[in-house]
């Protein structure tokens, strides 16, 4: 059976999104070399930036992955004196991850940067161009979680799906190539 343009449409859309997302997870790090971080720590350094310390669970929800992967990040950023731990009067056994002022100063070279380049971007689009595409983005990722208009409808992932057949001479995650893409 022959895709819709419709659906042609939107996995082009899709695939847009990801290639989006691939270069924003890993060509805008703001480390010097990107294959000693992980791709994380950007994300991790705005985090508790934004919300101040807080525990390597907490940082993981916020990120919708795992604990292990954040305790990776973590230590690296700690390594490089940019985080440290502190004592979780809440709990003894998950301390709290802070910036040190040398993550705090990191982090605000990094905000004035990506600053300058939204300004620049932002002369190129459209107020309504901004709205619609937020607005259709965010659709998107409700139908994908299963929560439009607030109700419990059925989740869909890719999991729901058959899964593709590989060519023999596909790479594996043994070899070095990342099994999720996005």
């Amino acid at each position: 059976m022959q895709p819709s343009i419709a659906a042609e449409n939107l996995a082009s859309f899709l695939a847009e999104i990801r290639a989006l997302a691939t270069y924003l997870q890993y060509e805008r790090q703001p480390f010097q070399k990107e294959e000693d971080w992980p791709s994380g720590a950007r994300s991790v350094l705005l985090i508790l930036g934004r919300s101040g310390a807080q525990t390597v669970p907490e940082i993981a929800r916020e990120r919708n992955t795992s604990r292990q992967n954040i305790q990776i990040v973590v230590n690296r950023l700690k390594r490089a004196g940019l985080a440290d731990l502190e004592i979780n009067p809440a709990h003894k056994r998950s301390a709290l991850v802070r910036l040190t002022e040398r993550g705090k100063v990191l982090l605000s070279h990094l905000e004035q940067a990506e600053s300058s380049l939204h300004e620049s971007m932002l002369s190129k689009l459209s107020p309504e161009e901004l709205a619609s595409t937020m607005k259709c983005l965010r659709k998107i990722r409700q139908l994908l979680v299963g929560d439009v208009n607030g109700h419990g409808s059925e989740k869909h992932t890719p999991r729901d799906a058959a899964p593709p057949v590989l060519p023999e001479e596909a790479p594996s995650e043994e070899e070095g190539f990342p099994v999720n893409l996005l």
